[in-house]
């Protein structure tokens, strides 16, 4: 990569992008795009919220930042029994438009899409970069199994509330789903953290 060639680096959530910016000293410029530049190079940060048209926004913005390169970072949620938590993906990955918090439905887009994970970003990305006319990388990391079923703590519902989440807190039953997941959260935090570090180190 040349020296003038800066990556940008869409992440939906600010708790996906925590292990990045403790890797790199990110600042946040007049637009709201986060700004690092490592030994001379330039990497742009932006935190798009969840969802395609949030993430094609986000890519959009980068490109006219300047971004030569687009990184879709982030978690994902396995579609093959073969992917464990923290494990990196970077292909054959499916985007849905509502999460897919069943095992069944996850079994069923896996067949459907031919894909071995899911998230809800990453179509929007290669498409903005695609129509910009810059390179795509993916580097997701599986935060949750294909047999992982979050429903009784997630709800049924197809979009994600946190207000909900707490609702269903009240219930000690479903308190075994939230620190499952909060333990392989952490996995995939370290994991996502270094992984996106040295695809820079090594590309940028």
């Amino acid at each position: 990569m040349s020296e003038n060639k800066a990556v940008g680096i869409v992440v939906a959530t600010h708790f996906e992008a925590s292990p990045i910016f403790s890797r790199l000293d990110f600042k946040r410029d007049a637009s709201g795009l986060y700004k690092a530049q490592p030994n001379g190079k330039t990497i742009w940060l932006a935190i798009s919220g969840v969802g395609m048209e949030p993430a094609r926004r986000a890519s959009n913005q980068l490109c006219d930042a300047g971004a030569k390169e687009l990184v879709s970072a982030g978690y994902c949620g396995a579609l093959s029994r073969d992917l464990k938590v923290g494990d990196l993906v970077t292909d054959r990955i499916a985007t849905s438009p509502r999460p897919v918090w069943k095992t069944e439905a996850r079994i069923a887009l896996a067949e459907k899409a031919g894909a071995q994970a899911v998230d809800m970003e990453t179509q929007a990305v290669i498409e903005a970069g695609t129509r910009r006319g810059v390179p795509i990388r993916i580097l997701r990391v599986v935060s949750d199994q294909l047999g992982d079923d979050v429903s009784p703590l997630l709800g049924e519902e197809p979009t994600f509330s946190i207000v909900r989440i707490l609702l269903r807190l009240w219930k000690p039953t479903r308190w075994p789903y939230l620190f499952k997941m909060w333990r392989q959260s952490r996995i995939a935090s370290q994991r996502l953290g270094q992984a996106v570090a040295s695809y820079l180190q090594d590309n940028a």
